[in-house]
């Protein structure tokens, strides 16, 4: 029995040491904080990034209820809160009162000035009876999901070189200050798992959406997003490659230890409000 202990403690330290450097996914949809779980409001509720909610299988059931997201500064709501607007994207200057709502998924965007962690609590406030309706509190230790600033892509050939690339979510890399002089005949970016990148990787689309052959760079920033399924949780280089020569231009390699936003395509249309369950 002491001899199998001393071989399971060394193992299960291992095992510990290299899951510590894995990454904390944040799932489809964030890292969830809370449920609203009730009769009158109901719908989990998931940290996007340091700024953004996403509701989903929100319910309320109140008509024409003075009734508004709250953000507050104290774990039982107060008049002390601050509105957050419903929908993220208003079409008029003033907040609008929350409606009837059943099963829908949808966005928040916190106001200006305003983070997650700096928050205890989010409810639905009712302005005129000075009450809360419903509310989550906010975890102290919740780990909100942030983007990641990774190294500039090596520079191997064909003048390739730019700023430090960013994950912007879990499909999406933000990659500033490109050069690339264009002459490869066959380039792609590519996506991949491997010590080093290889020609058998994932066609990724160019800031336009298409697979055509790369053209030169000249310090744009340019936005491409890994096409379905893949995310970067699993995948471990990105890549500008010459499949007809196989050649490598550059890469930038992709860590393990990774809690970035969910891919909602908010960094595609600015805020994503949807009508049902995803």
């Amino acid at each position: 029995m002491a001899n199998l202990k001393s071989l399971l403690v060394p193992l299960l330290f291992l095992l510990s040491s290299s899951l510590q450097a894995f990454a904390i996914d944040a799932g489809e949809f964030g890292v969830e904080i809370g449920d609203f779980g009730g009769q009158t409001v109901a719908g989990k509720v998931y940290a996007v990034d340091k700024n953004t909610l996403y509701v989903r299988g929100f319910k309320f059931n109140v008509r024409d209820a003075d009734a508004f997201f709250w953000a507050g500064k104290e774990n039982v709501p107060s008049t002390s809160g601050e509105i957050v607007r419903y929908p993220a994207e208003p079409k008029t200057p003033d907040p609008q009162k929350l409606p009837v709502l059943n099963d829908v998924a949808f966005i928040l965007k916190l106001p200006h000035g305003l983070t997650i962690k700096s928050l205890k609590s989010l409810a639905v406030w009712d302005k005129t009876k000075l009450k809360s309706l419903g509310s989550i509190v906010i975890p102290e230790n919740l780990v909100v999901p942030e983007p990641r600033v990774l190294p500039e892509f090596s520079r191997i050939a064909h003048g390739l070189r730019s700023g430090n690339v960013t994950i912007l979510d879990a499909k999406t890399f933000l990659i500033p200050d490109l050069h690339y002089d264009g002459t490869g005949p066959d380039a792609y970016f590519l996506v991949g798992n491997g010590s080093k990148p290889h020609g058998n990787g994932v066609k990724v689309p160019n800031e336009h959406g298409s697979l055509n052959v790369l053209h030169g760079y000249n310090g744009e920033t340019i936005v491409i997003q890994l096409p379905q399924p893949l995310t970067v949780y699993n995948i471990e280089w990105l890549v500008m490659w010459c499949i007809k020569y196989n050649h490598n231009f550059g890469y930038v390699r992709i860590p393990k230890d990774l809690n970035v936003p969910p891919a909602l395509e908010q960094n595609k249309t600015g805020v994503r409000v949807l009508i049902s369950i995803p």
